[in-house]
């Protein structure tokens, strides 16, 4: 069986799900074919194949902007089947469910949703979840890592067995997943807070080139400019080399406010832009 997998990953963890779903499919003599959907939205749409999913990181009950432009703009489905797998650091809500409705409506059939834990990577001052969901140190990442792939091995067993589960049916992840979409514009709040600390900046660019929606550039003085096409994916944040970018001033304490650097030291998607 061929199977298609979309994906948008910010600092690495969806991608390493993808990559070990891969593997786990094509041990079952499948053959498994991976899309960053920034990069590959066209050949994924055109490329035909017997199973369709998609893998992402669920952000406030939702999934990430490039991923809902592209759903909405996708066809109808002629009873295509698909499947979902989130990940998040606490609270999944109802976003498998949510998006099944929505693509059941055009004619595909969504027989599989579910959601695995993964490591936080976005750990921020005045964000709730600073509280109780950190950035996790290294034997904590481990462990979390171990415990999802051994889920994602289950999950991968399930859909190439055509099980059919729909993860965020029930009454309290509905309630949860709404009031997770209506609030989650103080979390983009942030969006319009993003920043270089020019004492730590070595000017290396790489905050620009791994920019998806091409937001950050530079002026004439050598300064980054942030635009207002931020999706907060986080990867600048994150992946710089000397943590000078900045969400809010308080966050230049990388101590306090650790930075997600990815699941291992051999997933760093950074380079998304030629």
């Amino acid at each position: 069986m061929r199977i298609n997998i979309g994906y948008f990953t910010s600092t690495g963890n969806t991608l390493w799900l993808c990559l070990k779903g891969k593997e786990l499919m094509e041990q079952q003599g499948h053959t498994v074919k991976l899309y960053e959907i920034i990069k590959d939205k066209v050949a994924f749409a055109q490329d035909e194949c017997d199973l369709t999913g998609f893998f992402y990181p669920v952000w406030g009950s939702n999934q990430p902007d490039p991923m809902v432009e592209y759903r909405n703009n996708m066809p109808q489905g002629n009873g295509q089947k698909i499947f979902f797998v989130g990940n998040c650091c606490a609270l999944n809500g109802d976003t498998g469910f949510y998006f099944k409705q929505i693509l059941d409506k055009k004619g595909y059939d969504v027989f599989f949703t579910d959601h695995l834990y993964m490591p936080t990577n976005f750990n921020l001052p005045y964000e709730p979840g600073n509280y109780w969901k950190r950035v996790p140190l290294a034997a904590e990442r481990d462990r979390l890592l171990a415990t999802a792939e051994a889920k994602l091995q289950q999950i991968c067993d399930s859909i190439l067995n055509g099980e059919r589960k729909v993860d965020g049916k029930g009454v309290i992840s509905r309630l949860a997943g709404a009031l997770q979409r209506k609030s989650y514009w103080i979390v983009n709040g942030y969006k319009s807070h993003f920043s270089v600390a020019k004492e730590k900046c070595i000017n290396c660019g790489l905050c620009i080139r791994m920019c998806p929606s091409e937001n950050i550039t530079e002026n004439a003085a050598g300064e980054k400019v942030f635009g207002n096409k931020c999706i907060l994916c986080v990867k600048c944040y994150n992946l710089c080399p000397v943590n000078a970018v900045l969400i809010c001033k308080k966050s230049i304490n990388d101590k306090k406010y650790r930075r997600y650097k990815g699941p291992c030291q051999t997933i760093k998607p950074t380079e998304y832009r030629a």
